[in-house]
């Protein structure tokens, strides 16, 4: 039965779960958000905890896209779907962006954005949770969560406003530069999960 197993692997397609893996993908970002959380407003984690969920992400991003253009048959064009994962990609991209930023300015603490934080984790929840329903061909709670993450986007960029007036009030330069790159990348980081919504509601109405 051995022979048979190996050729049924080539004949029949593989059952993949491409929601399943789009979760995935979503849940290490949202871990990775919460990192951050953990290191640069609770204080209670060590920077050294961040990298090996960078890692981590990107060989998921690896392993969920070869499995993609190995399939035949998808729930929805293979385009959608590759799109959602370059697109949480991009998220961590971003978040990348953002630690080199860190480093360079030797930050330990970014207490006063504690709220850009939250809104952040909690847009990144409501991809995976957006995920979750597509999975579930729950569209109308998907649409509901896309709505609240462009809302908190918006909010962010109320935030980011607010904090970077603020800053312009010091008068150390060096500071000024400094929080203001922060800032930059955190609005940036919101940006790209906005446009993970966007894609996800793309996909709703090639579904729908």
């Amino acid at each position: 039965m051995k022979w048979f197993s190996r050729m049924s692997d080539y004949i029949l397609p593989k059952e993949i779960d491409f929601f399943g893996n789009l979760v995935q993908q979503s849940t290490i970002t949202k871990d990775i958000i919460r990192a951050l959380y953990d290191i640069y407003i609770d204080n209670k984690k060590q920077p050294e905890t961040l990298p090996p969920l960078l890692e981590q992400a990107e060989e998921i991003r690896k392993q969920n896209i070869a499995e993609l253009n190995k399939v035949l048959i998808t729930p929805l064009d293979r385009e959608a779907l590759s799109r959602a994962h370059i697109n949480l990609d991009w998220v961590v991209l971003s978040i990348k962006h953002l630690t080199i930023e860190i480093n360079t300015f030797s930050i330990t603490s970014l207490h006063e954005y504690e709220k850009i934080f939250a809104l952040l984790l909690q847009e990144i929840e409501g991809i995976a949770e957006s995920f979750r329903m597509l999975k579930a061909k729950k569209y109308e709670k998907v649409l509901s969560n896309i709505s609240d993450i462009i809302q908190m986007d918006d909010e962010v960029i109320s935030e980011y406003s607010t904090l970077l007036g603020s800053l312009f009030s010091s008068d150390n330069f060096k500071t000024v530069l400094a929080y203001k790159e922060i800032l930059t990348q955190l609005k940036e980081v919101s940006k790209r999960i906005h446009v993970c919504a966007n894609s996800v509601e793309d996909i709703v109405f090639k579904m729908y």
